[in-house]
Formats: C-alpha cells, structure tokens, sequence
C-alpha cells in the first residue's frame, strides 16, 4: 500500500512539473494517461473529452488501446454510457466487475479490449467538464478509496492544467489579432493621411479667399470624417452606402427632402470604397448647390445605385446621379480638383470606372466599382 502512495505521489508530482511547462493539449492528455497508467499499474487508461452538442464523448487520448481506436472512437454521453453515467452522476464511477454491472451497458471496445474492471472520474474546473478520466484494467480489480482519491486529484490537476493552456492559446490568439489589427490601423491611418494631405494640397486657392479655400477643405474632410465614422461604429469596420449618403446629403436635404431622392440596397462598402463613394457624393452635392440643379428653386437630384451581375460572390456596384430642372451647364474650361477627383482618382481609388457628363437637363454622373459580398 505505501509503495502504491508514493507512485502516486510520484505521478502527481512529475504530471504537475510537466503541465506547468506544457502548451500543448493533445501532449498534456497523452503524459496524463501514461502517468496514470503507471502510477496504479493499469494499462488501459484514456481521456474521453465531451462534446454537448453532439452527445457524444471522443476517445481524445489515451495508452495501449488498438490501432484506430484514440482520436476516432466516440461514445454516447447517455446514462447507458460509463462516461456518460459519470459525466451525469458528477461522481467518481467504480465498476469492480462489468459482467455484474447493471447501471450502464458496456460499450463493444471494451469489450474487445477484455476490460474487467474500471474507475471514470470526472474532468471538470471552473466551467464546464472537459470529459471524463477512466482507467479499465483487464483484471477483476477492487479500486480502493484510496485509488479513487488519487484519480479525482488527478482529474481536478489536469483540469486546471487545459484551463492553463486554452487560456495561454486564447492569449496568443488575443495578441496576433491585436498586432493584425495594430498594422490594420498603422496602414489605414497612413492611407487617410495621405488623402488628407491630397486634399489639402489640391484645393484650389485660386480665386478664394483665405476663408473660402478653410470653407472647401473643412466640408471635404467633413466628409471624409463621416464616411470613416460609419465605418468604425460597426463591428464588422463595414459602411452601408444608404446611411452614408443620407448623413452626406443630410445639408442639402433640411428644408426640402424631396429635392434630392435617394434609392439603392444596403451593402458592405470596404473604408476605402466608403472614403471615395463620400468624397464623391460630396463634391457632386457641393456642385449642384452652387452651380447646378440645388443652386435653383424646384431643382431636382435623383440618386440611386444597385448591383450589377448577381451571379457570383463578387459583385460590381453601378452608382447614377441625376439633376433635373437646373440652370443650363456647360462643361468646364479648366479642370479643378473636384472634376479630377469624381473623373480620376474615385475610380481609380475604387478600381472602377466614372462617367461625368454635362446634359443639358443636368449633371449626370455614373460611376461603377466591385464589391464583395462575403467580407
């Protein structure tokens, strides 16, 4: 019996030096049933790890079982079950003898095993139970208290050595995902810095006064401000262009809303595609007001965009922005930054393509660009 003690004592001394050490679940289990396997000289010993929503209970690990056997063999997490009935007396199981067993039936792979006797003890820590320990030797073989003593220590040990682990695994996971995001946000900052300097730099100041040109670059970051505020208050860093065209427009739209209608269907815009379609929305509301169909009383400005070839995942987004009942226009002479910015950079900032055409009628602006659908 003392021999016995200090084998135990022994196991539980080395399994603890080597779960303090071990990051890894699959290597934890393995040296836990070896461990136990010597410690009370049974040669069967597995960890049957529960799945609750599957009811059912794996065969995770485990020593000198056959081929094909841990890591495939899976059993019911019933109360006709060794594991099960454990799992849901949520006390330590002991089966001197299986063939005069009566509270549970005998699973066929321990039977081919020639299994005899066994002892389940749960595996459970501060949630809920990881499985189940279970010894099965194929002798006849009254497990003493003293035998069942050493596997609930066991079992609490190895309990709290998967916390330890899946926490230390949450925590690498927390990091990568923290320095994915860390150089997610360095390059978008740097992205926005750079659109903010190009807008600095290609405001026009040509014919502006000091107050007018702070005017122009205020309303174009206000702008670009509201797109990346769409963006940031969803958890999924997506902007729906619906929400961003009624915040844009919102200005335009206080005193009579019907003066500018707007139609299209909510979709994930990237902060890219959410920065050029506001800037875009932008210059194209700023030059109504002052030159186009909103300068004028009873103007109109119909916009509206949907989905082109809904067949495959990636979709392309066709954008039109109509004004009706304006002033007579004319294309102009000279190009300025606004022009440039709804021709050029838009596009090419979204990988699309713009059309910008002097009607008559109005201002006609079209502009397509894709769009994932699974982001």
């Amino acid at each position: 019996m003392t021999q016995n003690l200090e084998l135990q004592r022994a196991a539980l001394a080395d399994f603890g030096l080597f779960a303090f050490r071990c990051n890894d679940i699959d290597d934890l289990l393995h040296r836990a049933v070896e461990l136990v396997s010597g410690a009370l000289d049974v040669p069967l010993v597995k960890v049957l790890e529960h799945f609750p929503k599957r009811g059912e209970m794996l065969l995770r690990s485990g020593v000198n079982w056959q081929p094909g056997v841990v890591g495939h063999e899976t059993f019911g997490d019933h109360e006709k079950s060794p594991g099960g009935y454990a799992l849901r007396s949520d006390e330590p199981v002991v089966s001197p003898d299986l063939d005069a067993e009566d509270r549970f039936e005998t699973p066929d792979v321990l039977r081919r095993h020639g299994v005899r006797s066994m002892v389940n003890v749960i595996i459970v820590g501060e949630g809920d139970p990881f499985g189940v320990l279970e010894v099965d030797s194929r002798e006849r073989r009254e497990f003493s208290d003293d035998d069942v003593a050493f596997l609930r220590t066991y079992a609490n040990l190895l309990a709290a050595a998967i916390e330890r682990v899946r926490s230390h695994k949450e925590l690498e996971r927390a990091v990568r995902e923290q320095g994915v995001l860390a150089r997610e946000l360095g390059h978008r900052v740097k992205n926005l810095l750079g659109l903010v300097r190009a807008l600095a730099s290609q405001t026009s100041v040509a014919g502006r006064t000091a107050t007018e040109y702070r005017d122009a670059y205020i309303d174009r970051l206000h702008a670009l401000s509201t797109a990346e505020g769409l963006v940031f208050e969803n958890d999924n860093e997506l902007a729906d262009p619906l929400e961003l065209a009624h915040e844009i427009l919102a200005p335009h739209r206080q005193d009579d809303p019907r003066r500018i209608t707007i139609e299209g269907t909510s979709v994930g815009l990237s902060p890219r595609q959410a920065r050029m379609f506001g800037l875009a929305l932008h210059e194209l509301a700023t030059n109504a007001a002052k030159y186009g169909a909103l300068s004028v009383a009873g103007g109109k400005v119909h916009l509206e965009w949907h989905l082109l070839d809904a067949r495959g995942v990636s979709e392309r987004l066709s954008m039109m922005w109509r004004e009706a009942d304006g002033p007579e226009i004319t294309p102009p002479q000279r190009k300025g930054f606004g022009t440039r910015l709804l021709e050029d950079v838009v596009a090419y900032e979204l990988n699309g393509e713009a059309e910008l055409k002097y009607e008559e009628w109005g201002l006609h602006y079209r502009l397509e660009f894709p769009v994932d659908l699974e982001q």
